[in-house]
């Protein structure tokens, strides 16, 4: 999986457009391979900071990439357009430029990665799927969904080529699938453009598919998502992508996740929230109180003089941690239940409990309750008669 263009250059997703130039101007004169001759690792960090530039540089690539990520920049690998010397002149200078970049951009870059033949792979693809609550937390043994991407033609098996034919090489690149642009002190390696860069040229297309050696269709994806899944977290299938020209290899699909709220539960990370309502009584004595969790039925043990506005929490019974073992907590709101009407008998006791506790309250609140205690009284006897 590609790295994220802006971790690649170092630089925040707030980062303006001058603070990425002098980053990728640092890191390109860091690794690039006449700096670094034979070293594989360097020439790879050169290619991946100069694609990640490319794409945060431009204004519209950038808010696409900020969007929908990778899928939708087109940056199956990059591809130098020479409309960008002015730019790339700008960040190095003219003469830095034309000794540090000289004809590498074909060479090192070379557009989307062809193999010799001509061979190259798919696009990525991203869709968004919309979760449900539990099924997040649960996961799914397996999805199923439909997906359009273009897929190898069947009639000419991806070549392109109708029946009983094949490529030719290309007269204009002469199969290298590349020719080199000259101007003043520099030249630039760009794709071939009679071939497109593969190096052959089909002279008998397939009926079917018209020599692109790819189909539109829609298709069935199965796979698995796995329990604890969070909205903004994705999943990659390898090979599930657009098909690659050529015969060449599948890009990859990226199921991005969007799921539902719930009415009972709100999600924090691998811990959930709900508000519990209980009977007063049950909070200035205490006792056990059976509750609902995902998981089943708990017994929450609730100390006495519980206050409404408290806490209470029940391990484990969260959301499954995503990479390893055991789950979040449950975490309880305690919310006060108090009864809209009470029986005689249950208002008497609710009184004598009022009218035992005056004493213990405050002076100023002493008066309170017995004007209280004889409004509702003094109610009371006016309805009777």
């Amino acid at each position: 999986m590609k790295r994220d263009y802006y971790e690649v250059l170092g630089v925040s997703k707030n980062a303006d457009i001058d603070e990425i130039k002098k980053t990728y101007r640092k890191l390109a004169m860091q690794y690039h391979p006449d700096q670094n001759p034979g070293n594989k690792e360097a020439e790879e960090k050169f290619k991946e900071a100069a694609e990640a530039y490319s794409v945060l540089s431009d204004s519209d690539k950038r808010r696409k990439y900020d969007q929908f990520g990778h899928a939708d920049t087109g940056s199956g690998g990059f591809q130098f357009d020479p409309n960008q010397f002015a730019d790339f002149q700008d960040l190095f200078g003219s003469d830095i430029f034309a000794n540090l970049f000289g004809g590498l951009f074909g060479d090192v870059f070379g557009g989307r990665r062809r193999s010799s033949d001509g061979r190259e792979r798919g696009s990525d693809l991203q869709i968004e799927l919309r979760l449900p609550f539990k099924d997040a937390v649960f996961g799914v043994d397996e999805k199923e969904i439909e997906i359009p991407r273009l897929e190898a033609c069947g009639s000419c098996s991806g070549s392109g080529c109708a029946s009983g034919t094949h490529p030719v090489v290309c007269p204009q690149c002469h199969g290298s699938g590349q020719v080199v642009m000259r101007q003043s002190f520099f030249h630039v390696t760009v794709p071939c453009s009679r071939c497109q860069g593969k190096g052959k040229t089909i002279q008998s297309p397939c009926s079917e598919c018209r020599g692109e050696g790819r189909l539109q269709n829609k298709s069935k994806v199965r796979f698995k998502i796995p329990a604890g899944i969070d909205s903004g977290q994705r999943l990659r299938l390898l090979g599930e992508g657009t098909a690659g020209r050529s015969g060449g290899g599948n890009g990859d699909l990226y199921i991005a996740f969007n799921v539902e709220r719930d009415s009972l539960y709100e999600r924090d990370g691998i811990d959930l929230h709900r508000i519990l309502e209980v009977p007063w009584p049950l909070l200035v004595l205490g006792g056990d109180f059976p509750v609902e969790t995902l998981y089943g039925q708990e017994n929450l043990k609730i100390p006495a003089g519980t206050q409404g506005s408290q806490k209470m929490r029940i391990a484990n019974a969260g959301v499954p941690r995503l990479k390893g073992n055991g789950r979040g907590d449950l975490v309880l709101h305690v919310s006060v239940i108090v009864p809209k009407k009470l029986t005689n008998e249950q208002e008497s006791s609710v009184r004598q409990l009022l009218e035992s506790m005056a004493p213990s309250v405050k002076t100023e609140e002493v008066s309170l309750f017995s004007k209280l205690l004889s409004g509702d009284k003094s109610k009371k006897k006016k309805k009777k008669q």
